[in-house]
C-alpha cells in the first residue's frame, strides 16, 4: 500500500507540473490569437508566474509581457480611431508589459559550469522594452488623465530613465530631445506632488530645470512644493532662479527672498541685497515696501513707515505697501493707546483725540485702498478695519465692514 501511495504522489506531482506548462502554452497561443480577454489572461500569469514549476523561466515572463503590450496596443488602437477606452486599464497594461520584461532579464542570463555567460533571449526582451519607448509617456498621460497619480509617476519614471539604462543602448535606443523629456519630467513632478511625495517632487523639479525647463509654472510649483515640505532654502532657491527671469512681472519671488532672509534674521544680508536693488532703480515702489518691511522687522518703526509712505506715494495702486502701511499705523495707535491706559482719564482722553485717533483714521483709510485693490489677498486688512471701527465707535462703517 506504501509504494501504491508513493507512486500516486509522484503521478499527482507529475499532473501539477505538466499542467502549469500546459496552462503557459495556453496563454502563449491565446496572446498569439490577438483576441483574448485581459483580465482573464492576467489571472492565469498570475498562476504561472507564481508557481515553482514556470516562474523562473524567463519565456513565461516573455509572454506575460507579450500580453500586456498586446492589450495596450488593442486598446491604444480604439483610441486612435476616437473610442473611448478606460484610461487606467491602458495606462496599467503598458507598466505591466514593462515590470513583466524586465523580470524576464535576469532569468534569461544563465551562466555555465564554464563561467560563460549565455543570454537566449535578452535581445528580444530588450527590443520589445525599448520599442515601447514613446508609449511609456502615453501610458502615463492616460493614467494622470485616471487621476492615478502613482501610476502616471511610474509610467512617466519609466519613460525618463530608459534611455539611460546601459541595456538599452545595445538594441539602439536614444532619448528624445531634452526639450520632451523636461516636460515629461515636470508632470512627473506634479504627479509626485499630488501623491504628497515632496521630495521626490522637488528632486524631479531640479532635473526638468537642468534639463532646460525653464517656464514660469516650474517654478511657481517647486516654491509651493518645497513651502508645504517647510524647505525654506529650496523655496529660496527657486525664486532666486525665477527673479531674473519673471521677477518684473510677479512680485512673489522677491517676497520669497527677502522672507527668507528675515526668518533667517540676516537683516545685513536682507538689507545689502535691497539696496543693491534700489541702487538700480531707487523710484520702485516694490523695492521701497521690501525695505520697509526690513526696517519694521529690525525695530525701526519710523523708518519702516517713511518708507511705506514713499512706496505708496510711488505705486499707489500697490495693495501690499497700503496695507503695510495700514498695519503698522494700526500697531502705533495701539501701542499708544496702551500706554496711555495707565494715565489720568484726562490725560488718556487727550492722548486719545490728539493721538489715537488719527492714526487710527489713517489707518483705516489705507486699509480701505488696500481691501479694494486686492480683495482675495487682504482678509488681514478688513480684519483690522472691522477692530478699528469697534474702538472709534463708527457703528456706520462697522456695520458696512461686516457685510464684506
Amino acid at each position: 500500500m506504501k509504494k501504491i501511495s508513493i507512486l500516486g504522489l509522484c503521478l499527482v506531482a507529475g499532473l501539477t507540473m505538466s499542467a502549469q506548462k500546459d496552462l503557459l502554452k495556453e496563454v502563449e497561443n491565446t496572446v498569439k490569437s490577438g483576441n483574448f480577454d485581459y483580465t482573464a489572461v492576467k489571472a492565469k500569469i498570475a498562476e504561472v508566474t507564481t508557481n515553482p514549476e514556470t516562474k523562473d523561466d524567463a519565456k513565461t515572463w516573455m509572454i506575460a509581457g507579450n500580453a500586456a503590450y498586446s492589450h495596450y496596443d488593442a486598446l491604444f488602437l480604439k483610441v486612435q480611431m476616437g473610442q473611448d477606452v478606460d484610461k487606467k486599464e491602458i495606462g496599467s497594461a503598458m507598466i505591466d508589459g514593462y515590470n513583466y520584461m524586465i523580470a524576464a532579464l535576469p532569468l534569461d542570463t544563465i551562466v555555465d559550469e564554464k563561467g560563460k555567460v549565455k543570454a537566449k533571449e535578452s535581445k528580444k526582451i530588450l527590443k520589445s522594452i525599448a520599442e515601447n519607448y514613446s508609449h511609456y509617456n502615453n501610458a502615463g498621460i492616460f493614467l494622470w488623465e485616471a487621476q492615478d497619480y502613482a501610476g502616471a509617476y511610474k509610467a512617466w519614471d519609466i519613460y525618463v530613465n530608459l534611455p539611460e539604462d546601459p541595456r538599452m543602448k545595445t538594441v539602439g535606443l536614444k532619448a528624445d530631445a531634452d526639450t520632451l523629456v523636461a516636460q515629461i519630467v515636470f508632470n512627473q513632478a506634479l504627479a509626485a506632488w499630488q501623491m504628497n511625495e515632496f521630495d521626490k517632487a522637488l528632486v524631479a523639479f531640479d532635473k526638468a530645470y537642468n534639463k532646460g525647463y525653464q517656464k514660469k509654472n516650474l517654478f511657481d510649483y517647486a516654491i509651493a512644493v518645497a513651502t508645504q515640505a517647510k524647505k525654506n532654502d529650496v523655496a529660496c532657491k527657486y525664486a532666486k532662479l525665477a527673479y531674473p527671469i519673471y521677477g518684473k512681472e510677479d512680485p512673489v519671488y522677491l517676497q520669497v527672498i527677502v522672507n527668507d532672509y528675515l526668518e533667517k534674521k540676516d537683516f545685513a544680508n536682507a538689507k545689502e541685497f535691497l539696496n543693491g536693488l534700489l541702487a538700480s532703480d531707487g523710484n520702485n515702489a516694490q523695492y521701497t515696501d521690501l525695505m520697509g518691511v526690513l526696517l519694521e522687522n529690525e525695530g525701526d518703526q519710523e523708518g519702516a513707515l517713511a518708507q511705506y509712505r514713499k512706496a505708496v506715494e510711488l505705486d499707489a495702486k500697490l495693495a501690499i505697501a497700503r496695507f503695510h502701511l495700514g498695519n503698522l499705523l494700526y500697531n502705533k495707535a495701539y501701542a499708544i493707546d496702551n500706554e496711555a491706559s495707565s494715565k489720568s482719564q484726562s490725560e488718556y482722553d487727550k492722548i486719545r483725540k490728539e493721538q489715537t485717533e488719527p492714526l487710527l483714521k489713517e489707518a483705516a483709510s489705507q486699509l480701505e485702498e488696500a481691501f479694494k485693490l486686492d480683495e482675495q489677498n487682504m482678509g488681514d486688512a478688513l480684519k483690522h478695519l472691522k477692530n478699528i471701527y469697534y474702538i472709534l465707535g463708527d457703528e456706520e462703517n462697522l456695520n458696512r465692514v461686516n457685510l464684506m
